[in-house]
C-alpha cells in the first residue's frame, strides 16, 4: 500500500500583487506636523515678548508725555496735519531702578498731510523725568522742539 502524497490545489496569484505599504508617509507626517507645531509655538512666544516689551515701552511717561505734546504742537500739526497718530513700533530703550531711569525713544507719527519721527530723550531721578531731548523731525528734515510749549 503506497500512500501517495497530498497535493494542495494551486491558487492562482493575480497579475500584479498589492505591494506591502510602507509607513514612511506616516512617519514623516508626523515628524513635520510636531515640528510645526513646536514653530508655532515658539513663534507665539517671542511675538508675544515682543508685544509685551512695545506695550511696556508704549505706557511709559516718556512715550506717553512726549505723545501727548506731539499731538498738541499747533508747527507739528500745521506741519503733518491733524489727527496726529503714533506709529506701531517704537525703537530705543529705558532703563528702571527703583525711583531713577534713563529713557533714549524714537518712533514715528503721522497726520493726513505727512509724518514726523520723535525723539525723547530723558533721565528720572528720585521719580521725576527731566528731558534733555524730545523733538520731533518732519520728512523735510525741519526739527520741531516739544519742549518748548
Amino acid at each position: 500500500m503506497s500512500q501517495s502524497p497530498i497535493v494542495e490545489p494551486m491558487h492562482p496569484q493575480p497579475a500584479h500583487a498589492e505591494a506591502k505599504k510602507s509607513n514612511t508617509g506616516c512617519l514623516l507626517l508626523g515628524l513635520g506636523g510636531g515640528c510645526l507645531v513646536v514653530v508655532l509655538i515658539c513663534g507665539g512666544l517671542i511675538g508675544a515678548g515682543i508685544f509685551g516689551v512695545f506695550a511696556m515701552i508704549k505706557s511709559s511717561e516718556p512715550y506717553t508725555e512726549s505723545l501727548a505734546k506731539a499731538q498738541t504742537n499747533v508747527e507739528l500739526q500745521s506741519a503733518i496735519g491733524d489727527p496726529i497718530e503714533p506709529s506701531v513700533l517704537v525703537q530705543g530703550n529705558i532703563n528702571l531702578n527703583n525711583d531713577d531711569g534713563k529713557a533714549d525713544l524714537n518712533y514715528s507719527v503721522s497726520g493726513p498731510d505727512g509724518s514726523a519721527t520723535v525723539h525723547v530723550v530723558g533721565t528720572k531721578t528720585d521719580g521725576n523725568w527731566d528731558y534733555t531731548r524730545m523733538d520731533a523731525t518732519t520728512a523735510d528734515g525741519t526739527t520741531i522742539d516739544l519742549l518748548a510749549d
